[in-house]
């Protein structure tokens, strides 16, 4: 009887847990999706950009002079000092001193006709 009454309440426990899900019925419908947002405004048009703006004044050219020096012995000054040589350095490893080009001689100068003699 011990084994019955084991039988009896392990079925009895899953009446008693299964019922209340059963009764329970469907579940609540989803709730609605959120409207979508208002439709934002449109941006105004962007300003027109003058392509050609006035020249700057002599104070300013005067102001930025020292700048504009600075920058172009940077970039020029480190290009042709340091990866100039480089650069060609590799092309004669690579290519030999001659470059990768054969010298031919130079043809001889077109010899010219004998002219009437007087």
């Amino acid at each position: 009887m011990k084994m019955l009454g084991r039988c009896a309440a392990i079925v009895l426990a899953v009446v008693l847990l299964a019922a209340p899900a059963g009764a329970a019925g469907p579940y609540p419908p989803y709730p609605p999706y959120p409207s979508p947002p208002p439709p934002q405004t449109a941006y105004p048009p962007p300003r027109a950009i003058d392509p050609n703006p006035p020249p700057l004044s002599p104070m300013m050219r005067a102001i930025y002079a020292p700048f504009y020096v600075t920058g172009l012995v940077l970039r020029y000054g480190i290009y042709y000092a340091l990866v100039a040589p480089i650069e060609v350095l590799n092309r004669a490893i690579t290519y030999g001193v001659e470059g990768g080009v054969e010298r031919h001689p130079p043809s001889p100068p077109p010899t010219v006709p004998p002219g009437p003699s007087s």
